[in-house]
């Protein structure tokens, strides 16, 4: 997920305390879903595809709950093992040693459960053509973003 919409739909308080690291999972994949930005990501068939993202550590129950009804009924959380690429300071892996890049945690992971002919399978998503291409124009006009005329 994209910081801004991370941000968006979190709505993280100047008091928030989080860590955020690049971070793959391995053994899935995204594609675009038809008509729309953003992707679904499924369990491929091939063992050595990867998503990259960003795991985050320290959102609140709320901000989950937030992530929940964003995601919608299509999606749904479930924990699976993340490898994070860059280390996390031991304040964030619940008072425990800090976290070593390359080390496997369990995290919540949104999965797309809905109907996979809602997704076009012969090629996968690129964040970066969304980032560059769709992202801004997306917050702009999703319901998800905009009350009224106004940003949420």
């Amino acid at each position: 997920m994209a910081p801004a919409v991370l941000n968006s739909v979190t709505r993280p308080g100047i008091d928030s305390n989080l860590c955020r690291v690049n971070a793959v999972i391995e053994g899935f994949v995204r594609h675009p879903y038809h008509n729309e930005p953003y992707p679904g990501m499924i369990a491929s068939v091939d063992s050595t595809k990867t998503v990259e993202g960003i795991l985050v550590f320290g959102h609140s129950a709320i901000d989950v709950f937030r992530l929940d009804q964003f995601e919608g009924k299509e999606y749904t959380r479930e924990l699976l093992p993340v490898k994070i690429l860059e280390s996390v300071p031991a304040s964030f892996a619940h008072g425990q040693q800090p976290l070593e890049a390359g080390t496997s945690v369990l995290s919540n992971v949104y999965v797309f459960t809905g109907p996979v002919k809602h997704l076009d399978q012969t090629r996968e998503w690129d964040f970066e053509a969304f980032k560059n291409e769709k992202l801004a124009r997306w917050m702009q006009t999703s319901s998800d973003f905009v009350t009224d005329g106004a940003e949420a």
